[in-house]
């Protein structure tokens, strides 16, 4: 792989594999710093109790959120737990949490994902475990679900240089149908804290309600899709599909609460709980 790196001009620095646009300046790492003791809660009474409740996370590589700390101690975490690792990558954008549509060409587009994925694997690697893995995150995510461009060119940097890595893509999206139409290892995922458009879409978080945190709520929505074996949107339109995962991010409120919903769901309807490496 180092190989193909070199040879497509990336080079190492200090045992890392940077872009030379990277190394020259093109992302500037923002030192925006939340208090230590507001870090340490969060990952204290969320994440951690979240790890302890799934099998495989999507941890920032740093570009729309986290710390390096922080990050060090979820991958400790989920090592401990047995929780796969994936990179969950994005646009370079801490001041939106990544979630503001920007503009991109091909070569940014590379750049940002080796710095985020080598990033990942790097730091998993000195922790003695894997990155098993890769998510889009927000806006990166929103636009490779609909432009089918983008998504084959995320799969196709991905298919080159980390063809192992499972890409985890939204059920129906483009950037689902781009991996598996290009043969890698590929997990469809539908949302429990998010509804959905007729399309099969997300409900953009801009509109009330697309945000789902009542625990009970989620669990419901959750429910309707797993018996039908589909998206389900919020006009009722089902949308059938496989699924192999399902996505509860961190930041929604009563996150950990819904966790356990899914968990108790899961278990009552007989449905065993795999990491994704286990399912491929």
């Amino acid at each position: 792989m180092i190989k193909n790196l070199l040879a497509n001009g990336y080079k190492t620095t200090n045992g890392a594999i940077t872009s030379p646009n990277i190394t020259a300046g093109g992302f500037k790492l923002i030192k925006t710093q939340k208090p230590i003791a507001e870090r340490e809660s969060f990952f204290a009474n969320i994440d951690r109790p979240l790890i302890t409740q799934i099998n495989s996370a999507n941890i920032s590589c740093l570009f729309h959120g986290g710390y390096p700390d922080v990050v060090q101690k979820a991958i400790h975490e989920c090592q401990k737990q047995g929780v796969s690792i994936g990179a969950h990558v994005s646009f370079y954008d801490k001041e939106n949490f990544g979630r503001k549509i920007q503009s991109w060409s091909k070569q940014s587009l590379h750049d940002l994902l080796q710095y985020q994925i080598q990033f990942m694997v790097n730091t998993t690697n000195d922790s003695r475990t894997l990155t098993t893995h890769l998510k889009p995150h927000g806006a990166l995510s929103t636009l490779a679900c609909r432009d089918e461009d983008l998504a084959y060119e995320i799969v196709l940097f991905i298919k080159k240089f980390y063809p192992n890595l499972i890409i985890l893509a939204p059920a129906l999206s483009k950037l689902a149908h781009a991996s598996q139409n290009e043969g890698l290892q590929t997990a469809l995922e539908i949302f429990a804290d998010r509804t959905y458009e007729d399309d099969g879409s997300l409900t953009p978080r801009s509109y009330k309600g697309a945000v789902i945190d009542d625990p009970h709520s989620s669990q419901q929505h959750l429910k309707k899709m797993i018996m039908e074996e589909a998206i389900v949107s919020r006009n009722g339109f089902i949308l059938k599909t496989p699924i192999h995962s399902i996505c509860l991010h961190s930041d929604t409120p009563n996150s950990v609460e819904i966790s356990k919903q899914i968990c108790i769901l899961l278990q009552t309807m007989g449905i065993n709980q795999n990491s994704l490496p286990e399912l491929f």
